[in-house]
């Protein structure tokens, strides 16, 4: 049998680089998101304003404990295998701010489910039990990995492996069935009417294309893990996971302006936001060929409940904006 490759510097740092490369460019558009959102967040309530605010300082606390390690695996560690080899302190701060923006943005879309679901508990609460248990896995997986002191001894340890590997399984697992849930009560509450069917289907392909490119990353860092010992590629493709669900997070609530102007155009009301397609409830009845206010109200309705589940204010909530008489 061939002796395994000896490892070099530029074989375990290569791949690690270009993911940071990656790390800090999605970082940038983190930043530009949150400005986006801060630009159109008025409406907004305070916890959801709260919760932008505290994932965007999470993000740039992992992004500079994450140049912290890049320093120390290039800079400290030049030219030096041994030294490359050793796990920086660095890393334990990265694994926790990692997992609290993680909790954080699936959090929020399992409130989402909660709403589409009309408050399933087995579905909810198994979805949270499951994230629960990832965050506990990447916590622990952090821990051998910080105990261990190398990479060696990290990926050559039992337990290390179970618990990346899990770590893995249950974020795709969580990932799916968010996904997956969300396209199906989607799906079921399609109203037959195109302008608001069109919405939906928008809807649904923005959670299949998150959904798969999280569960896609997951896989390749099991693979990576366990098939590409001589090389840290693994650790750059977990240090990309934060800023994909921040991301993700930061371009649903962003994503909201768009859905708000498409329906209000489809519904021949003039300006984006969704007060304005309140004002059909108000038009005046001068013909008998005219529609009658409540059909105006229910016809607007059906394209803003599109919407609806994605917007977390008083209509996720189930309330419905009054009927202002004629």
């Amino acid at each position: 049998m061939a002796a395994a490759p000896e490892p070099t510097v530029d074989g375990l740092l290569g791949g690690l680089v270009i993911c940071f490369c990656f790390v800090f460019m999605l970082y940038g558009v983190t930043v530009t998101q949150s400005y986006v959102y801060m630009l159109n967040c008025k409406d907004d309530p305070k916890w959801m304003k709260l919760l932008v605010a505290t994932v965007l300082i999470l993000e740039s606390l992992h992004s500079a404990f994450a140049m912290r390690f890049l320093y120390y695996s290039v800079i400290i560690a030049f030219g030096s295998v041994e030294l490359v080899g050793q796990i920086d302190w660095s890393l334990g701060p990265v694994i926790l701010l990692e997992n609290a923006i993680v909790a954080a943005v699936e959090g929020f879309f399992i409130r989402r489910m909660w709403i589409l679901s009309n408050h399933s508990y087995v579905l909810t609460f198994g979805t949270a039990f499951l994230l629960c248990a990832r965050i506990g896995c990447h916590t622990t997986a952090a821990v051998f990995a910080l105990t261990s002191g190398t990479w060696a001894d990290f990926q050559a340890a039992p337990g290390p492996n179970i618990t990346v590997e899990v770590s893995n399984a249950l974020s795709a697992a969580v990932d799916a069935i968010i996904a997956t849930s969300m396209i199906y009560y989607l799906h079921r509450g399609q109203s037959g009417q195109a302008r608001t069917d069109g919405v939906v289907k928008w809807l649904m392909s923005y959670a299949i294309n998150s959904g798969a490119m999280m569960m896609i990353v997951s896989l390749a860092i099991a693979i990576t893990y366990v098939k590409v010992k001589e090389s840290l590629l693994f650790l750059g493709l977990v240090m990309i996971v934060s800023k994909l669900y921040a991301n993700s997070l930061l371009g649903t609530l962003n994503a909201r302006q768009l859905l708000r102007s498409k329906t209000a155009r489809a519904a021949g009301v003039g300006g984006s936001s969704r007060s304005n397609a309140y004002e059909l409830s108000k038009i005046q009845v001068t013909s008998s060929g005219q529609m009658r206010p409540i059909e105006i109200y229910r016809e607007k309705t059906q394209v803003t409940d599109a919407v609806a589940p994605f917007e977390d204010d008083e209509l996720s909530q189930g309330k419905q904006p009054s009927l202002n008489p004629v």
